[in-house]
């Protein structure tokens, strides 16, 4: 087997591994109970065949016994036994699904919550390079996966070798050499062609898995962005992009199915040539009366009872490596770095915030992997109770900014401090509980309006909820809502219009109490009226904090204390909105422009 081919043999390892440290107590325990089971199965259903055998003799006419009667009723006995330790095996079987079930449940649970939170942890830059619908596939196939290791395990695997083991100990004690060759090389055979198989059929499995995730990605993308296709009539236009996503996966299962059919008949091959061969054999030997008709019957219980379960734990396998090839996805997705709490750079654990929320920013610079610099050199203070103003063209650097200071990526140079401490050297949840940003893209989740309002701080008082709301000029449009705060917004919020989901997010910011509120275009899906309405309350608030205002509608810079120019990454002037103007350079050209096209709201 090649390196690649065993690939997903090494991440079922790490799969079960990683399963095993997630488990609790309850499901230890469960998994426990299962395998015992399933070995008590094992030995019923192993040593049941002979009870059989026993029982056919008895009725044969030429067996010697001193009472005809008590022979009938000593094979009705051994019959009645026969078909008790057969119903007593399946009863365990039974018991055995519930408790794996029970368990692959509970761990189901655990695994998602674990999976789930690191996802949430890994870094910005990971999300951005991959496509929701691929992740959300990814975990939900890798889970899938789970559940197939799982059960094929308890309800195939280990019952089946523990049978395997009963019933080779029996027919090497009761059966002439011969059988025992025919044995041996049908499992040679079965488990050469199993070998092969599991080489070969790794390729097509992981190709099928990747399109699947190729799917998905495109079914997200083609639904999440249904108002734009419907705006721009491009209805057509997008069913037939993913239809053509469609046949590619279609075509990439075909494949592996087509691989994996090809090998299912080669082990159904191999069973039937040894059930023949073996059942041929017996039946020579029963007309030389070299064994009894009891004999034949044990043999062919034994043969089906030993093929066919070979031939399930083949089937099993190739499940297995399918999900194996789900899995192998999954693990790489668990391997991905969290975001580090603390800077490498800082030294010790993560430090104390201390009082106050001036904002400094000291000759940063940044660039994305090997590109120029977004952000070059710039250095600003936002001092508490002022409003920092940042404005410029697109692609200035304002958003990449606005990135340094949640740490979504860390300066190559430079420092940023809050407080008087670098937010390298502060952990990640302290330093995202005294910020706050409303963003230009809402961004609110399928829940009531007062969840998403409550969401940066879940302990908030209705109260709390309802002056925030308040402060952002939106809570007389809740009130007016047959169901109020308890409203559920739709996915995204497109329950709700463009302004109403723009002042929940101020509302959210505000019902925080950060030390650092950033403005990102924050009002621009408000009208003229409720802008000046919000943004007097965004002022009357600054003085309990350093307020920052990224704004294209440079009506929101103007009435800020100080106000920055960035153009190519770089602050190229800085002052007052009069001084601005006075000096007639980016600013004051940025302004006329607005002013000529109209695009000013106050």
């Amino acid at each position: 087997m090649t390196r690649r081919s065993a690939a997903p043999l090494w991440a079922l390892k790490q799969a079960s591994d990683f399963a095993w440290r997630e488990s609790d107590g309850a499901v230890k325990m469960r998994l426990a109970a299962t395998i015992a089971l399933a070995l008590c199965g094992a030995l019923l259903s192993g040593l049941s065949p002979v009870l059989l055998k026993y029982a056919v003799d008895g009725l044969e006419p030429s067996t010697p016994t001193g009472d005809g009667a008590g022979n009938a009723s000593g094979a009705l006995l051994l019959v009645l036994l026969y078909v008790a330790a057969l119903l007593a095996a399946r009863l365990l079987a039974e018991l055995r699904a519930r408790l794996i079930g029970e368990a692959d449940q509970r761990l189901q649970r655990r695994l998602a919550a674990r999976l789930i939170s690191h996802v949430i942890d890994l870094p910005l830059s990971f999300h951005l390079r991959r496509r929701t619908g691929a992740l959300t596939q990814t975990l939900a196939q890798g889970l899938a996966g789970y559940r197939v290791l799982i059960h094929h395990s308890a309800q195939t695997i280990i019952p089946v070798f523990a049978e395997t083991l009963i019933v080779a100990g029996v027919l090497v004690s009761r059966l002439p050499p011969e059988f025992l060759i025919i044995l041996a090389v049908s499992l040679a055979a079965y488990l050469g062609q199993f070998a092969l198989a599991a080489a070969r059929i790794v390729g097509p499995a992981r190709a099928a898995a990747a399109s699947q995730l190729d799917m998905s990605a495109a079914m997200t993308d083609s639904l999440i962005n249904a108002e734009t296709v419907k705006s721009l009539a491009a209805e057509e236009r997008i069913a037939s992009r993913f239809d053509r996503v469609l046949a590619e996966n279609e075509e990439r299962w075909r494949r592996f199915y087509r691989r994996k059919s090809r090998y299912g008949g080669l082990a159904a091959g191999v069973f039937a040539a040894s059930l023949g061969a073996s059942l041929g054999l017996a039946a020579f030997r029963v007309g030389q009366d070299v064994m009894s008709i009891g004999d034949f019957v044990m043999m062919n219980a034994y043969m089906l009872q030993l093929m066919r379960p070979v031939e399930m734990l083949g089937a099993s396998f190739r499940e297995i490596l399918q999900a194996a090839a789900n899995l192998e996805r999954m693990m790489a997705l668990a391997r991905e770095a969290p975001e580090p709490d603390v800077s490498p750079a800082a030294p010790g654990g993560a430090a104390r915030l201390l009082p106050g929320c001036r904002l400094e920013v000291e000759k940063v610079s940044f660039s994305y992997g090997d590109g120029a610099p977004v952000v070059d050199d710039v250095s600003f203070t936002a001092e508490p109770g002022r409003v920092l103003a940042l404005v410029g063209p697109s692609g200035a650097g304002k958003s990449s900014l606005l990135r340094l200071l949640l740490r979504f990526y860390m300066p190559q140079r430079g420092d940023i401090r809050l407080g008087g401490q670098s937010i390298g050297a502060l952990g990640l949840k302290q330093l995202r509980q005294a910020v706050a940003v409303v963003p230009q893209d809402i961004v609110l989740f399928d829940d009531t309006i007062a969840f998403n309002i409550a969401l940066a701080r879940p302990g908030a008082s209705h109260d709390e909820i309802e002056a925030a709301a308040r402060a952002a000029g939106v809570h007389e449009r809740i009130a007016a809502m047959p169901d109020g705060y308890a409203t559920i917004v739709g996915e995204r919020g497109l329950k709700l219009s463009g302004g109403e989901r723009q002042r929940l997010s101020i509302a959210r910011a505000l019902v925080k109490r950060p030390r650092l509120l950033v403005l990102d275009e924050a009002t621009s899906s408000l009208d003229a009226v409720t802008e000046k309405i919000v943004r007097r309350s965004l002022m009357a608030g600054a003085a309990e904090r350093t307020t920052l205002v990224v704004a294209h509608n440079l009506a929101m810079a103007a009435g800020a204390d100080e106000i920055l120019v960035m153009a190519k990454g770089r602050i190229v002037e800085r002052g007052s909105h009069r001084d601005l103007i006075r000096r007639k350079g980016l600013y004051a050209r940025l302004w006329r422009e607005q002013m000529q096209s109209g695009d000013e709201k106050a």
